[in-house]
C-alpha cells in the first residue's frame, strides 16, 4: 500500500513538472503583440497629403497677401509638426536628422560642382532676360545681406528639407512606392508651397530645385547635406537680385 502511495506521488509530480515545462515553452514561443504607431503612416495617408500639401498651399496662394507674410512662421510651426510627428513614429529611422553617409565629402563635392555650374547659368539668363541689376544686394545693404547669407540656411533651409524631404519621404513612402514618383511629389509640394509668393519664377524654381535637393536626399539621406546644397541656391538667388521673388516680407 505504502509503495502504491509513493508511486502515485511520484506520477502526479511528474505530471505537474511536464504541465510546468509545457506552459513556459508556450511561453517563450509566443510571438509578442506590436504595438501600433501612434502616428500610423497607413491611416488614410492619401487625404492627408492632397489637404496639407495640395489644398492648403492652393488657399495660400489664393489669399497670397494675407499667407505670404508669415511664410516664416508657417515653416517653424510646419517644420516643428512635422519633427514630432516623426519622432514619436516607431517606424522612423532618426539617423537622417544627425548623420551624414560614410562617403558625405564626395556628395559635398557633387553639390559644389553642381552648384558653380548651376548658379553661372542662372546668373547668367538673369542677365540676359531680366532687367534685374545683380548683386545690387549685397552692395547696398551689406550688413542685410550677409545675415541674410547666415539666417537663410539655418532657418529656411534646414525647415524646408525637414518638411518637403524627410518628412514627405518617410510619411508617403507608402503612397509613392517607386523612386521617381517620390522625387516628384516631394518637388511638386515644394513648388505648390511657394505659390503664394505670388510670382511664377518661385515655383518654377523650386521646382527645379525641388527636383535636385529630392535627388539628393533620396542619394544621401542626410538632412544636414541637402540643407547644405538648399542653403547655397538660397543664399545665390538672393546674392543675385532674385530674392525680391522669394521674399514674402516676414522679416
Amino acid at each position: 500500500m505504502e509503495r502504491k502511495n509513493r508511486r502515485t506521488r511520484l506520477d502526479f509530480a511528474s505530471n505537474n513538472i511536464a504541465s510546468t515545462a509545457f506552459q513556459n515553452a508556450a511561453t517563450k514561443t509566443k510571438r509578442p503583440t506590436r504595438s501600433q504607431p501612434k502616428f500610423s503612416t497607413l491611416r488614410r495617408p492619401s487625404l492627408e497629403f492632397v489637404v496639407v500639401f495640395v489644398a492648403l498651399p492652393l488657399i495660400a496662394a489664393w489669399q497670397g497677401p494675407l499667407f505670404k507674410k508669415w511664410i516664416i512662421p508657417q515653416l517653424l510651426v510646419l517644420a516643428a509638426l512635422a519633427l514630432a510627428m516623426l519622432w514619436r513614429d516607431p517606424s522612423f529611422d532618426r539617423r537622417p536628422l544627425r548623420s551624414v553617409p560614410p562617403d558625405w565629402s564626395l556628395f559635398v563635392r557633387r553639390i559644389v560642382v553642381f552648384f558653380i555650374l548651376g548658379g553661372t547659368v542662372l546668373l547668367f539668363l538673369t542677365i540676359a532676360f531680366s532687367h534685374i541689376r545683380v548683386f545690387l544686394f549685397p552692395y547696398q545693404r551689406p550688413i542685410l545681406w550677409f545675415a541674410v547669407l547666415v539666417l537663410y540656411p539655418l532657418v529656411s533651409a534646414v525647415t524646408q528639407e525637414l518638411i518637403f524631404r524627410v518628412f514627405v519621404f518617410h510619411r508617403y513612402r507608402t503612397l509613392f512606392p517607386n523612386a521617381h514618383t517620390m522625387l516628384v511629389a516631394s518637388a511638386g509640394t515644394f513648388a505648390l508651397a511657394h505659390l503664394q509668393l505670388g510670382n511664377a519664377l518661385a515655383p518654377a524654381l523650386s521646382l527645379i530645385g525641388g527636383l535636385r535637393f529630392a535627388y539628393t536626399y533620396r542619394a544621401t539621406r542626410s538632412l544636414a547635406l541637402v540643407s547644405l546644397e538648399h542653403g547655397l541656391w538660397g543664399d545665390w538667388i538672393f546674392t543675385i537680385g532674385l530674392g525680391a521673388f522669394f521674399y514674402g516680407g516676414a522679416l
